[in-house]
Protein backbone atom coordinates (compact mmCIF):
# COMPACT_ATOMS: atom_id res chain seq x y z
CA UNK A 1 0.00 0.00 0.00
CA UNK A 2 1.29 3.43 -0.94
CA UNK A 3 1.26 6.30 1.47
CA UNK A 4 -0.51 9.42 0.33
CA UNK A 5 2.06 12.11 -0.33
CA UNK A 6 1.02 15.69 -0.06
CA UNK A 7 1.88 17.82 -3.05
CA UNK A 8 3.32 21.13 -1.97
CA UNK A 9 1.94 24.00 -4.05
CA UNK A 10 3.71 27.30 -4.17
CA UNK A 11 2.46 30.71 -5.23
CA UNK A 12 3.58 31.98 -8.62
CA UNK A 13 6.72 34.09 -8.47
CA UNK A 14 5.41 36.69 -10.93
CA UNK A 15 3.00 39.29 -9.66
CA UNK A 16 -0.62 38.53 -10.52
CA UNK A 17 -1.75 42.14 -10.29
CA UNK A 18 -0.46 44.71 -12.78
CA UNK A 19 1.96 47.33 -11.50
CA UNK A 20 -0.29 50.12 -12.71
CA UNK A 21 -4.04 50.15 -12.17
CA UNK A 22 -6.74 52.79 -12.33
CA UNK A 23 -10.04 52.31 -10.51
CA UNK A 24 -12.91 54.79 -10.67
CA UNK A 25 -15.88 54.59 -8.31
CA UNK A 26 -19.04 56.49 -9.32
CA UNK A 27 -17.00 59.41 -10.72
CA UNK A 28 -16.27 60.39 -7.11
CA UNK A 29 -13.10 58.42 -6.27
CA UNK A 30 -10.01 57.49 -8.25
CA UNK A 31 -7.50 54.94 -6.97
CA UNK A 32 -4.27 54.91 -8.96
CA UNK A 33 -1.32 52.51 -8.60
CA UNK A 34 2.06 52.90 -10.29
CA UNK A 35 2.47 56.54 -9.21
CA UNK A 36 5.91 58.14 -9.56
CA UNK A 37 4.93 61.67 -8.51
CA UNK A 38 2.44 64.52 -8.70
CA UNK A 39 3.21 67.11 -11.39
CA UNK A 40 0.38 69.55 -10.69
CA UNK A 41 -2.30 69.73 -8.01
CA UNK A 42 -5.31 72.08 -7.80
CA UNK A 43 -8.91 71.64 -6.68
CA UNK A 44 -9.94 71.52 -10.37
CA UNK A 45 -7.13 69.41 -11.87
CA UNK A 46 -4.44 66.91 -10.85
CA UNK A 47 -1.56 65.75 -13.11
CA UNK A 48 0.06 62.52 -11.93
CA UNK A 49 3.23 60.94 -13.34
CA UNK A 50 2.95 57.15 -13.51
CA UNK A 51 5.11 54.33 -14.80
CA UNK A 52 3.22 54.45 -18.12
CA UNK A 53 2.93 58.22 -18.57
CA UNK A 54 0.82 61.11 -17.31
CA UNK A 55 -2.74 60.80 -15.97
CA UNK A 56 -4.73 64.03 -15.66
CA UNK A 57 -8.00 64.03 -13.70
CA UNK A 58 -10.19 67.11 -13.73
CA UNK A 59 -13.45 68.18 -12.16
CA UNK A 60 -14.40 70.11 -9.03
CA UNK A 61 -13.53 69.80 -5.34
CA UNK A 62 -10.65 67.44 -6.18
CA UNK A 63 -8.66 66.45 -3.09
CA UNK A 64 -5.84 64.02 -2.37
CA UNK A 65 -7.02 61.68 0.39
CA UNK A 66 -3.86 59.60 0.81
CA UNK A 67 -0.69 58.61 -1.01
CA UNK A 68 1.94 55.98 -0.32
CA UNK A 69 3.80 53.01 -1.81
CA UNK A 70 3.28 54.24 -5.40
CA UNK A 71 -0.48 54.55 -4.90
CA UNK A 72 -2.88 57.41 -4.25
CA UNK A 73 -6.57 58.08 -3.75
CA UNK A 74 -8.34 61.16 -5.10
CA UNK A 75 -11.86 62.29 -4.22
CA UNK A 76 -14.03 64.90 -5.88
CA UNK A 77 -16.59 65.36 -8.65
CA UNK A 78 -14.68 64.12 -11.70
CA UNK A 79 -15.69 65.26 -15.18
CA UNK A 80 -12.90 63.63 -17.18
CA UNK A 81 -9.56 61.87 -17.44
CA UNK A 82 -6.75 62.39 -19.90
CA UNK A 83 -3.81 60.06 -20.63
CA UNK A 84 -0.42 60.99 -22.08
CA UNK A 85 2.18 58.38 -23.01
CA UNK A 86 5.69 59.27 -21.89
CA UNK A 87 8.16 56.98 -23.65
CA UNK A 88 11.05 58.35 -21.58
CA UNK A 89 9.67 56.66 -18.46
CA UNK A 90 10.85 53.16 -17.63
CA UNK A 91 8.29 50.64 -18.82
CA UNK A 92 6.57 53.20 -21.06
CA UNK A 93 4.59 51.90 -23.98
CA UNK A 94 4.17 53.05 -27.54
CA UNK A 95 0.72 54.05 -28.81
CA UNK A 96 -1.14 51.29 -30.68
CA UNK A 97 -1.36 51.69 -34.47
Amino acid sequence: MKKNSKVKQSLPKASILPKETLEIAERREILLAGVLGIDDYHTEKVRIKTTMGIVEAYGSSVSLCWAGEKRLLLRGYFEGLRFENDLSLKGGCRPCR
